[in-house]
């Protein structure tokens, strides 16, 4: 399997995403019997260590094969647009498969500057969250308390 760097560095609408958020944003990956990373955009680009003890904004942990889907040969040539949409449509369709625990508020993940994702997404990206319950800011706001690590 690649490492999680490998597909994050490969794949240029992933490295534009994580550009766009905002210095000290961070969160994990984690590949079930497999790799566990924090990703964080840092002062001097986007770093890869470890996951430990730290917690980071939220924490996504996945299947193999999701993980593989998701940095495909084929997302590596997608828009931005494009790959949050084929993401958020796989992450949903998985999504009995996906564990996802949010260890920031709301405030702190809007200020790490994961909101400007809908935007990058468009009206596309939009419907997706949509069709899954979240088509407002409240309502996602509702929907990662359900996620909360307390």
């Amino acid at each position: 399997m690649i490492s999680v760097e490998e597909a994050v560095r490969k794949n240029n609408a992933v490295m534009k995403i994580l550009n766009s958020l905002s210095k000290g944003a961070s969160f994990g990956v984690a590949v079930y019997c497999g790799e566990k990373v924090i990703v964080s955009r840092e002062k001097c680009g986007i770093s890869f260590r470890e996951l430990g003890t730290e917690k980071p904004d939220f924490v996504v942990s996945v299947p193999e094969e999701v993980f593989a889907k998701l940095f495909s040969e084929y997302t590596s040539s997608l828009s931005v647009e494009d790959f949050l949409v084929f993401s958020a449509k796989l992450l949903t369709g998985e999504k009995e498969k996906v564990d996802l625990v949010v260890y920031a508020n709301f405030l702190k993940l809007t200020l790490h500057g994961y909101p400007k994702l809908i935007s990058l997404g468009g009206s596309a990206f939009w419907k997706v969250l949509k069709d899954n319950g979240v088509g407002s800011i409240f309502a996602i706001e509702k929907k990662l308390s359900a996620f909360k690590n307390k």
